[in-house]
C-alpha cells in the first residue's frame, strides 16, 4: 500500500508543480521593479469580450484534460498495486466504489470536453464574424468616420459603435454559417422585410434584431446623459459573408441589416452631425468605451 501511496503523491506533485510555478511566476512579476510604460488604459480591440471569453474556455479545457489524465490513473494504481498477485485478488467495497469514481471520471471528462468544445467552436465563429465586420469598416476611418469596438452596456455589449457625418449606429454581428448543400445564389441569401431575417429560405433570425434595437436605445439614453440633448442611434445588423436582400429603412428606430461591405447603405444617408457634434460624440463614446474596461 505504501507504494500506491507514493506513487499517487509522485502524480500529484506533477499536476501542481507547473500551477505553483506560474503563481511564483505571477507574485514575481508583481514585486518586480519593471513597470509597463503604458499608463493609459487602451480601448477594446474587436471582439475583446469574446477573446478572453476564448482564453477563459481554453484554460477550463486543460484543467479537465489534467483531471480528466490524473484521477483515472490513480484509480488505476491503486486496484493494480491490490491486483499484482492474482490469487489475492478480491472485490471489496472499495474496488467498487473506486471503479464507479474511475468510469464516472472518464464520463464527465467526455462530457465536459464536449461541452466546452461546442463553447469554443460559438466564440470563434463570434470571434471571426466581428472581426470580418471591423475589417470591412476600416476604409471608413480614412473618410473622417470613427469606430469603437466592445462598448460595455447593461443589457450586453455593443460589437462596435460607428460614428460619421450621417449619423451614429450600433451594430451588432451576427455570424451565421451557410448550408452545405444548398446551391447557387440561394446559399448565400439573407432575406430581410422589417420584421425578421430568413438565411436561405429556411432558418427565421429575430433575436439579433431584439437585440440592436435594445442596445441602440440604450447607447442613445446614455449619450443623452452625457451630451445634454438626445442624438438617435440607429440599430445595425452585420451579416458577414451573407447577400442582404431586402428593403432599405432610412428611420433611426428600425434596423438596417448589411453585408458590412455594402456599407455605403450608412455613408450615403443624409448628413445629420456637424464637426463639432461629432467631436462631442466621440469623446463620450470614447470615456464610455474606456471606463467599460476598467
Amino acid at each position: 500500500m505504501l507504494n500506491s501511496i507514493i506513487i499517487v503523491f509522485v502524480l500529484f506533485t506533477c499536476l501542481i508543480i507547473p500551477i505553483a510555478t506560474a503563481g511564483i511566476y505571477i507574485l514575481s512579476e508583481k514585486r518586480s521593479k519593471r513597470r509597463s510604460p503604458i499608463t493609459e488604459p487602451l480601448l477594446p480591440l474587436p471582439g475583446e469580450t469574446l477573446s478572453k471569453s476564448l482564453q477563459h474556455q481554453n484554460i477550463k479545457l486543460i484543467m479537465i484534460m489534467q483531471a480528466a489524465i490524473l484521477i483515472p490513473s490513480i484509480v488505476t494504481i491503486i486496484l493494480l498495486y491490490q491486483w499484482v498477485i492474482p490469487s489475492q485478488i478480491k472485490f471489496h467495497v472499495l474496488d467498487i466504489v473506486l471503479a464507479v469514481i474511475f468510469i464516472s471520471s472518464i464520463a464527465w471528462s467526455v462530457y465536459a470536453t464536449k461541452s466546452i468544445m461546442e463553447k469554443r467552436r460559438a466564440i470563434i465563429a463570434g470571434l471571426q464574424g466581428e472581426r470580418a465586420t471591423a475589417q470591412c469598416f476600416q476604409p471608413l476611418l480614412q473618410e473622417g468616420w470613427q469606430i469603437f469596438h466592445d462598448l460595455q452596456c447593461p443589457r450586453g455589449n455593443i460589437d462596435h459603435v460607428l460614428v460619421g457625418p450621417t449619423g451614429v449606429f450600433a451594430i451588432e454581428t451576427k455570424y451565421r454559417s451557410k448550408y452545405a448543400h444548398i446551391k447557387g445564389r440561394q446559399n448565400a441569401l439573407a432575406q430581410y422585410d422589417g420584421q425578421i431575417i430568413l438565411f436561405s429560405g429556411k432558418n427565421r433570425e429575430e433575436i439579433a434584431l431584439q437585440q440592436a434595437r435594445a442596445v441602440s436605445m440604450e447607447l442613445a439614453k446614455n449619450l443623452q446623459g452625457k451630451l445634454g440633448h438626445f442624438v438617435p442611434v440607429t440599430p445595425v445588423v452585420s451579416l458577414p459573408g451573407w447577400y442582404v436582400e431586402g428593403r432599405s429603412l432610412n428611420t433611426h428606430q428600425e434596423v438596417i441589416v448589411l453585408n458590412p461591405k455594402n456599407h455605403a447603405l450608412l455613408t450615403k444617408r443624409a448628413v445629420t452631425i456637424k464637426p463639432m457634434l461629432y467631436n462631442r460624440i466621440c469623446a463620450a463614446l470614447t470615456e464610455m468605451t474606456l471606463r467599460g474596461t476598467q
